[in-house]
């Protein structure tokens, strides 16, 4: 299974590939605006690959409800990043926008796949990811782009995974190549944590709908709240990236590298011997 883009190609075969994340941003809920410099953001980028990511994920506003940065702005965040990290990098980086006008952008500068949180609510999404012969990640959002929740809601995975199917296929007649799409449940977004706990438990279920399964468990309230914490969890994360690797998941959107790449690791390890 590979995964063919434009300018490379990215072979999913193996252990879960790891895609590092890098937030452009200020407000990011995981590290308070460490990396919102653009130096401080190619930096982590950069950093990120030599633990192990295989790719680099730049995104230039946070998913959270709150403001609605213009496009040009969010333009701005990360179109210098992309270039800089393409200019010193071979692995491929995807751009986490739900926006045409910034998805167009950041592929000019050198990205090579769309993040769509949102699952193509922009119409022109499909159409420009066809035009630069680039990849996506189309994701599951039970609720408009940065709305409030006002509660979490109980989601069947039925309704996952038929949302998934009928937008990559509508990528793809949009122009967007089959093997350059991976599908992504979308942990959290709107979902309650019943929801995600029977989403990790049909993971093989949603690994085999046709295109390789993404999964971004990192620091989720479901890596909390079942384990009666708080806040999001390194031990949760690491439980259910372990589980999403035994169960086939092909990418891993992760914070902490290389400890995430190492539990991956251990896990398929484990499922490789199983399967002998």
């Amino acid at each position: 299974m590979t995964l063919r883009l434009a300018q490379r190609s990215l072979a999913l075969a193996g252990p879960p590939r790891m895609m590092g994340i890098v937030n452009v941003t200020p407000d990011s809920f995981y590290d308070r605006g460490a990396t919102a410099a653009p130096e401080a953001a190619i930096a982590r980028g950069l950093e990120l690959v030599r633990a192990g990511a295989g790719i680099v994920d730049v995104g230039g506003m946070t998913a959270q409800p709150g403001r609605v940065l213009g496009e040009e702005e969010e333009i701005a965040r990360v179109a210098g990043v992309v270039a800089a990290l393409r200019a010193r990098l071979d692995v491929p980086i995807s751009i986490d926008t739900y926006r045409a006008r910034v998805a167009d952008a950041a592929l000019r500068a050198g990205a090579d796949i769309v993040n769509d949180h949102t699952g193509l609510t922009d119409p022109d999404m499909a159409a420009t990811i066809a035009g630069h012969r680039a990849g996506l990640v189309v994701t599951h959002l039970s609720l408009p782009p940065k709305q409030a929740q006002e509660g979490r809601h109980a989601v069947s995975v039925d309704d996952i995974a038929q949302f998934l199917v009928t937008r990559a296929d509508a990528a793809r007649a949009s122009g967007v190549g089959a093997d350059a799409i991976l599908v992504d449940p979308g942990l959290g977004f709107g979902k309650d944590t019943a929801t995600d706990l029977r989403t990790l438990a049909e993971l093989p279920r949603l690994a085999s709908l046709g295109y390789p399964l993404l999964l971004a468990p990192s620091h989720k309230e479901v890596t909390a709240e079942p384990l009666g914490l708080a806040e999001s969890s390194l031990e949760g994360t690491a439980a259910v990236v372990a589980l999403a690797a035994y169960l086939g998941v092909a990418v891993l959107r992760v914070h902490d590298l290389p400890f995430m790449a190492h539990v991956a690791r251990m896990a398929w390890l484990v499922r490789e011997m199983v399967d002998r």
